[in-house]
Parts: structure tokens; sequence; C-alpha cells
């Protein structure tokens, strides 16, 4: 018997079996449209949000990005300037480990006229969007200044994505207080299972979920369909 156990779609509980950390990326290869099963794991003996050498790896890994992409993160910000207007970096507030408030940097991509407020609480923030910030969107470039704060210790390369203060996913996470402990990530498991298409409760679960079973196996799945996500063109993670 599969040890990833169904939640009912009533909400009314939760049945759980603990597993292998493994099985998950089993589970999920064979079955990318996970989300849809509303399944959540929870054993006493997970990891709960990370794993040793998790921090180690971020610092790494982003301090030589940081280096090897200093060229081309410049270039970005200046064209960004040059041809958008205002500011090359938008700066807004994210809700991060623990539920601590930290200040999240992207590439603005939209024009001088638009209001300093992100693209999810702006209405109409369509109409702003610069073919320039379009592009850096689809190919996900707008998020590498998040890098500087995955090195810094606010974010991880792996983990849920930063929420705002205000999105129905954070009070759904409150269901699901393991979500809480990871640190947010430039991508994660519900980003790479449902992306856009995930209910905000059904992305708390994913987001505990993934805290329940990280490892490095784990973030290198997610790192995998990432990469298949953004080279295939199919949009933002």
């Amino acid at each position: 018997m599969n040890s990833l156990t169904q939640i009912t779609h009533s909400d009314a509980r939760v049945e759980v079996a603990p597993p292998a950390a493994g099985e998950l990326v089993d589970y999920l290869r064979a079955r990318p449209r996970a989300e849809r099963s509303e399944r959540i794991l929870k054993s006493p003996a997970a990891p709960l949000g990370l794993y040793p050498a998790k921090r180690v790896i971020d610092v790494c890994v982003a301090g030589a990005a940081l280096v090897a992409l200093a060229p081309l993160m410049i270039g970005i910000w200046l064209v960004v300037v040059l041809f958008n207007g205002g500011p090359g970096l938008f700066w807004s507030e994210r809700i991060g480990r623990h539920g601590r408030s930290f200040w999240m940097p992207k590439y603005r991509t939209m024009d001088a006229s638009a209001p300093l407020s992100p693209r999810e609480t702006l209405q109409g923030a369509g109409s702003h969007i610069t073919p320039l910030g379009a592009f850096l969107r689809r190919s996900s470039l707008d998020e590498l200044p998040q890098l500087f704060c995955v090195f810094f210790g606010q974010m991880s390369l792996i983990g849920p994505r930063p929420l705002l203060p205000d999105d129905p996913a954070i009070f759904e996470r409150h269901s699901f207080p393991h979500a809480m402990l990871a640190r947010p990530g430039l991508s994660g498991l519900a980003q790479v299972v449902g992306r856009n298409e995930v209910t905000p409760r059904r992305k708390a679960r994913l987001d505990a979920l993934y805290a329940r079973t990280v490892s490095p196996r784990v973030d290198l799945f997610i790192f995998w369909r990432t990469a298949m996500i953004v080279l295939s063109g199919r949009g933002q993670i």
C-alpha cells in the first residue's frame, strides 16, 4: 500500500503515514500533477525544513552564481533603468521562515507610471508590464536579484515561495504550520507540480509536504523540474 495517504476533499480530516523522502520524488515523477490528489505527509521522523548541508549548498551556489552572473545582472539592471524608466529593482515585503518578514528584490518589470505595488496586489498590472518586463518574467530572469537573499540567509535555493503578508496562502499555512519551517526559495514544490493553478490551501499543503520531506534528492528533483519549465518557456516560476 502506498504510504502517501489521500486527504479527504472535505478537509475534515488528514490521514497520513511516514514516507521516505525518496518515495516523494518517485511519486511526483510518476504523477506530475500530484497536487490534485491533495496529499500530505506527517512523519515524526522527517526533517523539519532543512538538512545539515542545505545552508552550505545555498551559500556556495548563490555566491558562485553572483560572481559568474555579475555582468549579466548589471547589464539587466542597466537595460531596465534605460528602457523601463524608474529604479532598476523593485522591493516587496515577504514572509519568511518562522513567519519573519524580509524585503525581497526583483528586477522592475513595469513602466515608470506603475504604482510601487507588487503585481499580485495591483489591479490592471498587465497593462503596466513592459515588453522587456514580460520577457524577464517569462524567462524568470527578474528573480536573479534574489540570489542575494539566498546568500545572506533570508531565502534558500529551493523552498516554498515567499508570500506577501496578505496572501491567502499565508492564512492557510496556519493549518499546516510545518510550511513555515523551511526558508522560502527561488522555486518550490508547489511551483513545479502546480504553478499558478494551485489553490492557496493546496499550496500550503505542498509547502508543508516539502518541509517534512526535504532532502538533497527532493531539492535536486525540484531544481530539475524548475529548469525544464524555464527552458521550455512555459512561463514564470
